[in-house]
């Protein structure tokens, strides 16, 4: 364990700021289909008014998510990244995601009962809060977790190779 080659704190904060950037980008990309429905929805087709709620939505939805990853992140995704060592991170790099994917679900899920609508007709107009915040919390979670844990395993494979000539030099000498 000893022999380990080691990321330093700094880089392991940019490896996690990097993934979650890309899991707040990609929950995005995941929720501008449920976004699209609920401005046609809104507008009736009413072009300019579709145009217009359209954008303020994409924007007023950008920002809120930005948050909810942002405090996802500090509270979470930090804490975890500094006290974990990535070689741990990378050996169980699949039972990881999975298991930060069922956490954010069952966040995700538990919501006040004031946004529970029982006289809903359809399963999307019963779950139409909880669709985006779903789809927003697997495609975060799935691909801040993978590229965390990708970013580790390729900088853990480059420093052992390293190691390897370093020892492979020192004994042809």
């Amino acid at each position: 364990m000893g022999t380990e080659p080691a990321i330093s704190r700094w880089r392991r904060v940019g490896y996690a700021a990097l993934s979650g950037l890309s899991g707040w980008f990609v929950g995005q990309i995941a929720c501008l289909p449920i976004n699209l429905i609920i401005a046609v929805r809104d507008t009736e087709g009413q072009t300019r008014l579709f145009v217009q709620t359209l954008c303020y939505g994409l924007l007023a939805w950008g920002a809120w998510t930005f948050l909810l990853a942002l405090a996802a992140w500090v509270l979470v995704v930090l804490p975890l990244v500094m006290t974990l060592r990535p070689c741990l991170l990378v050996r169980m790099r699949m039972v990881v995601p999975i298991a930060a994917t069922l956490g954010a679900l069952s966040l995700a899920a538990t919501r006040p009962t004031m946004f529970r609508d029982a006289s809903a007709v359809s399963f999307f107009h019963r779950f139409a809060e909880a669709i985006p915040y779903g789809l927003f919390a697997i495609s975060f979670t799935l691909v801040t977790a993978w590229m965390y844990i990708l970013l580790c395993k390729r900088r853990l494979e480059h420093a052992a190779e390293s190691a390897v000539e370093a020892t492979a030099e020192r004994a042809a000498s």
